[in-house]
């Protein structure tokens, strides 16, 4: 409405609204009433998100584009991990499995050392529960209630010693990183992945015959996953919640999505992310006219003036930002590779875990009451 009322101005032309001719719709394009109105000058121009697709009606002719819609995939963005994984994602699965196994064989190597030395040992060091529980206190920095006595021993305290402070280490350091930023899920980055996710894909029936000359290996995977486009409710309840369909849209349909999703979650962070390297087709946004009309090339110079003079632009960026205000939307955006101040919320997990620790160990300590009680 800004262009066109630009265009009038700089043309010295009245403004008269004239409402849209019955079954003239963007997603059935019928034009047949639209060219009735042009013919009957009922109407002298027809515009909305009309694009170079509706030039095929003979008809009708078209101003020069002032704004070009990208259309391509837009698939559930990922999510972040919690904070709770934080503790098991620091290391491979593999990695915790020779922790384990390495912790075991210390164990059995200083009792087999201590038991069968040939100098005095005490003996906390030759039984295999004693050993491993002065193993597990130094990998957790808790000083030991002796030290070894015979050289044999000690060398191998020692090296433990030195492997459990490299451990302790690197496992702090990612231990706060993640407690800081707990990172994302891989993201599903190519239609590949997105057919192998088995995520239901939405589009409207118009866009068959893009798809088609597109996606020709791929289009019988894709009908095979369509389901038909839910209302807008449904849409933003499916992106924010559920995370199961992806949606063939413009580029700026889906930034009205995640805008819309916003407002019911009230979440900073995107719902809607588009594919890697998959832009299917531009098109252009244009004016209709009817075909021959006199004024059209004086129109379509304006429109050039304006979108290369940078008002277009500045007008679809006025509209986002009035959206994000009506909406109450703050991106923050956190460095992280400068200071950054842990609060109670980082640290809620490692409290969490420590609260479970001190369960455990009241329950191993009633244990052992309990134990020497019915013993004696």
């Amino acid at each position: 409405m800004d262009l066109l009322l630009m265009v009038l101005k700089q043309m010295n032309l009245t403004f008269v609204h004239v409402h849209t001719p019955k079954g003239f719709e963007i997603e059935n394009f019928l034009t047949d009433n639209l060219n009735s109105a042009l013919i009957a000058k009922d109407a002298s121009i027809a515009l909305g998100k009309l694009g170079t697709r509706i030039m095929f009606d003979p008809f009708l002719d078209s101003a020069n584009s002032h704004f070009i819609m990208s259309h391509r995939w837009y698939v559930p963005c990922s999510d972040k991990y919690s904070r709770w994984s934080s503790m098991f994602r620091i290391f491979s699965l593999e990695l915790w499995l020779v922790l384990m196994i390495s912790i075991v064989i210390a164990a059995i190597s200083i009792t087999l050392i201590g038991r069968y030395s040939f100098t005095s040992e005490w003996q906390r060091y030759k039984t295999l529960p004693s050993s491993l529980t002065n193993v597990w206190a130094v990998l957790l920095g808790v000083s030991v209630s002796t030290m070894p006595r015979s050289p044999s021993p000690r060398s191998l305290f020692l090296a433990w010693v030195y492997f459990s402070l490299v451990f302790s280490t690197v496992f702090q350091a990612f231990l706060t990183t993640f407690l800081i930023d707990s990172g994302y899920r891989t993201p599903i980055r190519n239609l590949e992945e997105l057919l192998s996710s088995g995520i239901k894909l939405a589009f409207f029936s118009k866009y068959n015959y893009i798809l088609e000359n597109y996606y020709e290996t791929y289009i019988s995977k894709i009908k095979r996953n369509r389901v038909s486009y839910p209302s807008k409710t449904e849409s933003f309840k499916l992106a924010v919640y559920h995370k199961n369909i992806s949606f063939f849209t413009p580029d700026i349909n889906a930034e009205i999505l995640n805008e819309n999703a916003y407002n019911l979650s009230k979440s900073l962070e995107p719902f809607l992310c588009k594919l890697e390297n998959d832009l299917v087709y531009n098109e252009g946004i244009r004016m209709v006219m009817l075909y021959g009309d006199p004024l059209l090339r004086r129109v379509s110079e304006i429109i050039d003036r304006v979108v290369e003079a940078g008002f277009y632009n500045f007008w679809i960026s006025r509209f986002q930002h009035n959206r994000k205000v009506i909406y109450h939307i703050q991106h923050t955006v956190h460095r992280l590779d400068g200071y950054y101040s842990l609060n109670l919320h980082h640290m809620r997990p490692v409290f969490y875990l420590l609260l479970i620790g001190w369960c455990l160990s009241s329950l191993c300590f009633i244990f052992e009451l309990l134990y020497i009680r019915l013993l004696s």
